[in-house]
């Protein structure tokens, strides 16, 4: 009876090139794998045709999907290929780490060293590949492992001069109460030992390096026994899932990860490769970014990587070789662009599959028929997506979206839009496995999309308390077309507006009500019960909004009317008569009134002006008092950046405001134009580049036109056959 430890780096390719070379001498009758109990009901699917790594064993606690772990495997992973040569070979495998039912269950805690030691115990546990290549002089703890142990070609030296390195350092290293690592090597002797009781005669057992000199010299049975003794415990569900490149230097599962995995996959599938082919491949991605590389850039860099590697004393040069060849012939010394190598080649863009019919849940299984039904590819790269909403499958797709942004799945990132109410969505997609630990924590609100999002939004609503909570969920459940969750949130904003006497909250509320109301018909969505409480929230709003606007500071002023202004975009966009009406009377009582914090009376005299609610004569007289000299300066500056937000075209355009303002600013004295001019600065900031320019060109010229503009006489014959041009190209 013979156990042969096979101490490997996780996902290095050399190492997995030793243990098939290994397993194929010894010829085991039974491979133990450091690995999750938990996973080895789905180790059969790691043969099937269609599995295709990276992938990903993601092992979580169905009641608690946070608590998850992954065991990402790629196709030079040692432990990878040691499955396939089971299954192909028809050898029993198992996995022999301690269960993650008891480590899910168990709070941690270690007992560091108190001395001058304990901080490099700590560095050499976490990483000892990194403290031996430190030692041997290297800064780059991969470099110095692939020369070392990836590239030698000798199975037994490689695994016994790693179990001596091991062993070495453990046996120098302080000592450091570390529970856990003392019961997951126990778990390891454990199955060791059941092995061998079971009659296996030839036992390959293949961990990380660092635990082969724990699994040597195996203590009495009865103290690993006390070790294990009354350990909690806890359900704990596994599946398979599709990785990516970009996650394998990830430190989850096993470790730590690798950090050019697209290099660990070139070695694995071209060991014989001196640079030739890698280099050939560096030059391709070049081309394809519109670096111009020639077959001679190739060769010099080739002949430099082999001559830095001989002046190092390496057989054959490495990824430090050759990236440092690389920078010097075809970068001419520039490694920024090495960037796009970095990306496109060592870490690379490789994303695995997992066959059909893999176990997962309901809602996994829902949204990748959906998907597939949708032909929206799950990639881990940026994808745009656009829509057009008039067609029933975009339609649907926008569905999709919306429903598992309401999960918390941001699959995809709504971007904006030019034009407000258009048919047009366009979406950045782009997947990535963290968000299968999302779909598995919302899996018991359904086991559809659709179900779920219902459910979930359902009782997200029925927990706010206050009007402000629930205003977003109304904006997300509509384009996600939930009607039956969308009743229940719109029941319980009514109640929750009903009860609220905020006139921020109201406001707050009205705009995205009013855009459901003018645009929602592209959803099909019935507006009625919206229209109901809109038109409630609105009035509520108003009845208190001139209130609101009063002993305010300056601060709070602004405030109030970014929310006026919100309001009065959304009625002149609903184009509903009474509440224009009605709006315009909240407004002119806010203007008149004279406790009006002017910052909010400027905006109204300007929105009453706009709607030519406010005559010319009417405008002028309430400039002139609101900039009257018997004035606080900072009262009237305040009241003419809050005419002027957003509103430069008023100043280039028109005579009268023009004039108004230019008198006022030359009637300053010296001392009163140094208290308000960091006012008018805030002012005119907001305002584009050009604009300013045209004002700056308009105020060289003086004080320019009458204060009564100039009347144009104007044909109406002529004006009303412009009219019909006029509303066809507006699309009215």
């Amino acid at each position: 009876m013979s156990v042969h430890l096979l101490g490997i780096r996780h996902h290095g390719p050399g190492s997995s090139r030793h243990v098939l070379n290994a397993l194929a001498e010894i010829q085991p009758d039974i491979i133990l794998i450091e690995g999750p109990p938990e996973g080895e009901a789905m180790l059969s699917w790691a043969a099937h045709k269609d599995m295709q790594p990276p992938v990903a064993l993601l092992a979580y606690v169905p009641d608690n999907p946070q608590q998850a772990v992954f065991y990402p495997f790629t196709i030079h992973s040692p432990e990878w290929n040691a499955i396939l040569y089971g299954l192909n070979n028809h050898i029993p495998l198992r996995f022999i780490d301690m269960p993650l039912a008891h480590g899910f269950a168990t709070e941690w805690k270690e007992t560091p060293l108190h001395n001058e030691t304990s901080e490099l115990a700590a560095h050499v546990r976490k990483n000892p590949i990194a403290y031996l290549a430190e030692i041997a002089g290297f800064d780059d703890p991969e470099e110095w492992w692939e020369h070392r142990f990836e590239i030698a070609q000798q199975p037994y030296e490689v695994f016994e001069a790693i179990a001596e390195s091991m062993a070495a350092l453990r046996q120098t290293l302080p000592q450091r109460a570390d529970r856990r690592e003392d019961i997951r090597e126990a778990f390891m002797r454990k199955s060791i030992r059941i092995a061998q009781k079971e009659g296996f005669e030839r036992i390959a057992v293949i961990c990380g390096a660092w635990h082969v000199p724990a699994l040597t010299q195996l203590p009495k049975q009865k103290e690993d026994d006390a070790l294990l003794k009354n350990l909690p415990k806890t359900k704990v569900e596994s599946t398979w899932i599709p990785w990516t490149n970009d996650r394998m230097a990830f430190e989850s599962g096993y470790g730590a990860g690798v950090e050019s995995p697209g290099w660990y996959m070139h070695h694995w599938q071209h060991p014989d490769d001196h640079g030739t082919l890698w280099l050939s491949h560096t030059a391709r991605v070049f081309r394809e970014n519109q670096v111009d590389i020639s077959s001679a850039h190739i060769i010099e860099a080739v002949r430099l990587a082999g001559a830095l590697a001989g002046l190092r004393g390496f057989p054959r040069p490495g990824l430090k070789e050759l990236n440092e060849a690389t920078v010097a012939v075809m970068c001419m010394g520039e490694p920024v662009l090495m960037k796009v190598i970095y990306r496109e080649l060592i870490v690379g863009k490789a994303f695995g599959q997992i066959p059909e019919g893999t176990p997962q849940v309901p809602l996994q299984r829902n949204l990748e028929l959906l998907a597939k039904r949708f032909r929206i590819k799950v990639v881990p790269e940026h994808k745009t997506l656009k829509l057009d909403l008039r067609e029933e499958n975009d339609l649907q797709k926008s569905i999709l979206l919306h429903r598992l942004q309401l999960l918390d799945i941001n699959w995809g990132t709504m971007e904006s839009v030019s034009g407000k109410g258009t048919f047009k969505e366009e979406w950045t997609l782009r997947w990535y496995p963290e968000l299968t630990i999302r779909l598995l924590e919302k899996a018991p609100w359904g086991n559809t999309v659709e179900e779920a999002a219902t459910k979930y939004l359902k009782n997200t609503a029925s927990k706010c308390t206050r009007l402000d909570e629930i205003t977003p969920l109304v904006q997300s459940a509509i384009p996600a077309d939930l009607p039956t969750a969308l009743n229940a949130v719109m029941q319980k904003m009514d109640e929750l507006a009903a009860s609220t006497s905020d006139i921020s909250m109201l406001m707050d509320a009205f705009p995205p009500l009013a855009q459901v109301s003018r645009y929602g018909n592209v959803r099909k969505t019935d507006r009625e019960s919206i229209d109901l409480i809109m038109t409630t929230i609105f009035y509520r709003a108003i009845a208190g909004l001139p209130a609101g606007c009063t002993g305010i500071d300056d601060e709070q002023a602004a405030v109030m009317t970014d929310k006026i202004k919100e309001v009065n975009q959304a009625i002149r966009m609903l184009e509903k008569p009474e509440l224009t009406e009605d709006w315009t009377a909240a407004l002119e009582t806010i203007f008149h009134a004279d406790r009006t914090a002017p910052f909010i009376q400027g905006y109204c005299c300007k929105a009453l002006y706009d709607s030519r609610q406010l005559g010319m004569d009417s405008t002028f007289n309430a400039f002139s008092k609101a900039l009257s000299p018997s004035n606080e300066p900072s009262a009237s500056a305040n009241w003419l950046e809050g005419f002027l937000t957003d509103a430069a075209t008023v100043l280039i355009l028109d005579d009268v405001i023009w004039a108004v303002v230019n008198d006022w600013l030359q009637s300053l004295d010296d001392e009163t134009f140094l208290q308000v001019v960091p006012l008018l600065r805030r002012t005119f900031a907001n305002f584009s580049n050009v604009e300013k320019r045209k004002i700056a060109g308009r105020a060289k010229q003086g004080k320019a036109g009458a204060l009564i503009p100039q009347t144009i006489d104007i044909d109406p014959q002529r004006a009303e056959k412009v009219l019909p041009v006029l509303e066809m190209l507006m699309g009215f």
